[in-house]
């Protein structure tokens, strides 16, 4: 799963609150309390400022500026928030008159900037914590507290993109990944082009917590905005296989090969992404062989309607096996054709050589499995028989592989264990050495 940690410190223009001119009486007051951390009598002359007049923009912002500075005077950042929501009103409240009057003040500027300025010290506090290794160590539970500032940031300004980015990352970092996905989806919002990470890293997000509909709606939006990049159409076609609309996938990708049948890029997503499906059929089917075994065993002292019991659940066991086991063997098929005709696109494509030897030494192992699992001798040797030769079909890409990239060590280690299976000891060796294994 991509995450986005945070780096961007921001520097904000500060000091021009001490810098405004204004007739009002009371801001000398004010800003004098506050120089001093006299906030509640600070606030008191706000107060009675607006009592005096109710829409005195200068006050509202005044209350505003009173208040986030209370809140931010407080040690632990968790307790800032609700000063935060209400300073947020405050200048909420100024802004509207200001913008309401025939001439825009001068003040105008400097409230937005005050706000920015306390955004920017609790974005850049929580961007600390997470970059900085030593305070990252010494702070209690660092990603809560960097959660609370990245909190209080967003809420004196709601309008960052930036902040709900970060915010994402540290929810998923605590492993809470609706809030991940809601914080994210607010910055995507608020942005005015998401980029190719921006998608990439929600639809991931959608993925990881089974949330289909939502992944298939963003990577479709996704692919009109990027139509070069096939990161999307693989998305796409993940979300339709996971929701367990196989054939929506294949029809998907099929059509994009039809448009462009000598995009290999299209034909490896394909490949690819029916070879993962292929991967969990055949870890279940791996539990269903462990649950049969642990029957086989029972069987053995059993009698009467317990045993009748025990052999009608080993019989729908195997009918689950059987029917898992020929769907393993179609979309292996599917898998193979496309990366084969992948190499043939890309002869020089290391990759891809490397993956159909990964698909042919997989289904390998998946027949050796299903003759260590058969109890009918004739039908084990012919799975060994076939197993042998999906072996001798890996080899082939593999060492196309380790020809296309001699120093790519992962070629080799894939060559020893294939090369040993086979008994092909004296190339096991040479593989053992080129992967280094050995000195």
């Amino acid at each position: 799963m991509k995450s986005f940690k945070p780096f961007l410190l921001i520097f904000a223009v500060v000091g021009l609150l001490w810098a405004c001119e204004t007739t009002d009486p009371f801001v000398d007051e004010v800003q004098i309390h506050m120089l001093t951390g006299d906030y509640e009598t600070a606030l008191q002359t706000v107060e009675e400022a607006l009592e005096a007049n109710p829409d005195n923009h200068t006050a509202h912002f005044y209350k505003g500026v009173v208040i986030a500075s209370q809140g931010e005077s407080n040690e632990d950042p968790r307790d800032r928030k609700p000063y935060y929501e209400r300073a947020k009103d405050s200048f909420d409240r100024a802004k509207d008159l200001m913008l309401a009057l025939e001439e825009r003040p001068d003040e105008y500027e400097e409230l937005e900037n005050t706000i920015i300025s306390f955004w920017a010290d609790e974005y850049n506090m929580g961007v600390e914590i997470q970059n900085d290794d030593s305070l990252f160590n010494a702070t209690p539970d660092p990603f809560e507290t960097s959660l609370a500032h990245f909190i209080n940031a967003a809420t004196i300004n709601p309008d960052s993109a930036m902040t709900y980015q970060v915010l994402s990352s540290t929810y998923f970092q605590l492993d809470d990944t609706e809030n991940a996905i809601t914080s994210y989806e607010q910055a995507m919002n608020l942005m005015e082009e998401p980029q190719v990470d921006d998608y990439e890293y929600l639809i991931s997000l959608y993925l990881y917590e089974n949330q289909y509909e939502k992944a298939i709606e963003l990577s479709e939006k996704a692919m009109a905005a990027y139509e070069d990049e096939t990161i999307f159409v693989q998305f796409l076609a993940d979300a339709y296989i996971q929701s367990g609309d196989r054939e929506r996938a294949v029809s998907l990708v099929e059509e994009l090969i039809a448009n462009e049948p000598d995009n290999p890029q299209y034909r490896r997503v394909l490949g690819t992404q029916i070879y993962q499906n292929v991967d969990q059929i055949t870890a279940s089917v791996s539990d269903l062989y462990q649950e049969q075994f642990d029957l086989r065993a029972e069987v053995r002292n059993q009698s009467g309607s317990e045993l009748e019991q025990t052999e009608a659940s080993l019989e729908e066991i195997q009918a689950r096996i059987d029917a898992k086991e020929a769907e393993i063997d179609d979309l292996t098929q599917i898998a193979v054709r496309e990366m084969q005709r992948v190499t043939e696109l890309e002869p020089d494509s290391e990759s891809a050589h490397f993956i159909l030897g990964i698909i042919y030494q997989n289904r390998a192992a998946n027949l050796f499995e299903r003759r260590n699992n058969t109890t009918d001798n004739q039908e084990a040797q012919e799975y060994d028989d076939r197993a042998r030769e999906n072996l001798r079909e890996a080899l082939i890409y593999y060492e196309r592989a380790a020809e296309i990239n001699p120093d790519n060590p992962e070629n080799w280690q894939s060559l020893f264990q294939v090369y040993t299976t086979l008994g092909m000891e004296e190339e096991a060796e040479e593989a053992m050495e080129r992967a280094g294994f050995e000195d």
